[in-house]
């Protein structure tokens, strides 16, 4: 039974996602590779994995890719420039673009295909200790409007946790809340 007022999972630690059963790649990889990878992972899985961690050479996290950021990359110059017109305001007309980068899209692809995925990645702006109460990574995610956060033991990245599993955590409170 669970205890009113207290979550069904009190730490990180008890909805991680471990590194090994997490999407990631190496600092080196290419955008074909990235691509590859989260792309098997929901051909065979669904879609349980929308981002994946680059690490560098030893092994520690440089970064995170989504599969906005993938996309994103492979969007021309001219259509990444109306995409900052969006935070202050609606959108431009973009279907002329949007024809356009159709046309050129294939090419696009064989373009980027071997750049570095580090190119596309963002910053980690944030982690979470395994043993941080769960309502830590519920802050950071919304404060910081990110829909995972890596996981840490001391500096070492042993997981992720992903915003699904601490709403379906949350859900499972506020259904059994009286």
């Amino acid at each position: 039974m669970i205890e009113r007022g207290a979550m069904i999972a009190s730490q990180v630690r008890d909805i991680l996602i471990p590194l090994g059963e997490f999407p990631h790649l190496p600092q080196s990889a290419t955008v074909r590779e990235a691509y590859a990878l989260l792309h098997r992972q929901h051909t065979s899985g669904g879609w349980r994995y929308r981002h994946l961690m680059v690490f560098d050479a030893g092994q520690t996290l440089v970064g995170i890719v989504s599969l906005r950021d993938l996309l994103c990359a492979l969007m021309p110059p001219y259509l990444k420039t109306n995409l900052a017109s969006h935070y202050a305001g609606p959108l431009p007309d973009d279907a002329v673009l949007s024809e356009v980068w159709q046309q050129s899209f294939q090419t696009q692809c064989e373009y980027l295909a071997d750049a570095p995925v580090s190119r596309y990645m963002a910053q980690v702006q944030d982690t979470v200790q395994a043993g941080a109460p769960l309502t830590r990574a519920a802050y950071l995610m919304v404060a910081h409007r990110v829909d995972m956060l890596p996981v840490l033991e001391g500096d070492v990245v042993v997981g992720v946790v992903r915003i699904v599993d601490v709403f379906n955590q949350a859900a499972g409170e506020m259904l059994h809340a009286c």
